[in-house]
């Protein structure tokens, strides 16, 4: 596995806890209450173990330390006594006899966080009289932030859809790991052909995961369609794709592409000519100026290169021509992960798909996924129309405490087609 490098995308785990990181030389990562300096992670592999260190001579600053015998992470505690229930026990700052400044100084002389919550415990009041289950749910507690060893991890798919939808699901517009299967699914990723991917909200996490599904070296493309001036591609960016397959991602403005596309199909048979007569013409034009440029280079070697760049096209209209190209020869799928209403988005680019090829469509909402089913079961160019939602809950199972999680999102809806040749 390569080693860990500066400008590398980083995920930071500590116990449950996740955090995409870029490394940069000299920098910094703020992981809770510590700030922590990253340059001894550079040179070493993923999944190695570090250890939380004081800097010296600072308080708030922490350096790492790599962990090379893991046998000596250990985060158990042995509990010698507990009480039956939790009746009697009052909610009171007083049952904690150490002060927060105290605990602080602690925290700052010894880092271990066994040591911590020994020193908690024995000065707690009340620890001894609560019950196994709330004192394993107090160490639990106070161990997530006392804990010093984190675990340097490659990003992955599984890794950030994870992540994205733990910090806030509504970075990710609520797609959830299944969903995620579901759409890669659906949509039939394979390593040939043209994809395309209309998204406007998912951190750059669909687009990756399609990129990824299509794979390294294959002659398979994906147009990535977005709103704005610029995607979104925190996660596109964070999978460190390689150049070659990076490149087969092409990323354009959809409304923007629809336009170039459709100014240039319908000019028809009269412009070709009149572009063909007009050809020599614009090759002299060019042919002069570049003559004048390259006798303006012997003047000034800066002033050339600048109106150089003018006559050259800007990288948006080289990627809306080569989209266009590819749109000609039709795509193999599309996949759509809208913040807005999808069925103007549908009939924009439904024209594009070839014949028994799938339509994939999520939304957060059932109600403009109920008029796009309508609407497509109306129309004769598709078939096998179908819209499901799906609520997966977490199971908590512990000797004793198996239940649901309580705190869960819905996540959305999921509209699926296949294009059928009238």
């Amino acid at each position: 596995m390569d080693n860990i490098k500066v400008g590398d995308y980083i995920i930071v785990q500590r116990q449950n806890y996740t955090k995409l990181h870029k490394l940069r030389s000299h920098g910094t990562m703020a992981l809770g209450s510590f700030i922590i300096e990253m340059d001894n992670v550079i040179g070493e592999k993923y999944f190695d173990t570090f250890q939380i260190k004081n800097v010296p001579n600072t308080k708030k600053n922490y350096t790492l330390e790599k962990i090379e015998d893991l046998s000596s992470i250990s985060t158990s505690l042995n509990v010698e006594q507990s009480g039956s229930d939790n009746r009697n026990i009052e909610a009171d700052d007083n049952n904690q006899t150490m002060s927060s400044e105290e605990i602080n100084k602690l925290k700052d002389e010894d880092l271990s966080s066994n040591n911590i919550l020994e020193k908690l415990i024995s000065n707690s009041k009340t620890f001894n009289t609560k019950t196994e289950y709330s004192q394993e749910k107090y160490i639990k507690k106070k161990s997530k932030k006392y804990f010093e060893y984190i675990q340097i991890r490659k990003p992955s798919i599984r890794l950030l859809a994870q992540m994205f939808y733990r910090q806030d699901p509504a970075k990710i517009l609520g797609i959830r790991i299944d969903y995620l299967s579901q759409i890669l699914s659906y949509s039939n990723i394979q390593s040939e052909g043209t994809h395309i991917v209309y998204d406007s909200g998912t951190s750059g996490l669909i687009p990756a995961a399609l990129l990824e599904s299509i794979g390294a070296n294959t002659c398979g493309k994906l147009i990535h369609m977005h709103p704005g001036n610029e995607c979104q591609k925190v996660a596109f960016l964070a999978m460190e794709f390689p150049e070659e397959q990076a490149k087969r991602c092409i990323n354009v403005n959809l409304y923007s592409v629809l336009r170039h596309y459709h100014q240039t199909e319908t000019k028809g048979l009269k412009d070709a000519c009149d572009r063909d007569v007009d050809k020599q013409s614009e090759e002299n034009v060019e042919m002069k100026e570049y003559e004048e440029l390259e006798i303006m280079e012997t003047e000034n070697n800066e002033q050339p290169e600048a109106k150089r760049r003018k006559l050259d096209k800007s990288n948006w209209q080289v990627d809306n021509e080569l989209a266009c190209k590819l749109l000609r020869d039709g795509v193999h799928s599309i996949i759509i992960t809208a913040k807005e209403h999808p069925q103007s988005i549908v009939d924009a680019l439904e024209p594009f798909l070839l014949p028994s090829r799938n339509l994939v469509v999520f939304s957060t909402f059932k109600e403009p996924l109920q008029e796009l089913y309508f609407h497509l079961k109306n129309d004769l160019s598709f078939l096998a129309v179908k819209l499901t939602t799906n609520f997966m809950r977490n199971y908590q199972v512990l000797p004793d405490r198996t239940h649901p999680e309580v705190n869960m999102t819905h996540g959305g809806y999921l509209l699926t087609a296949i294009k059928v040749k009238q």
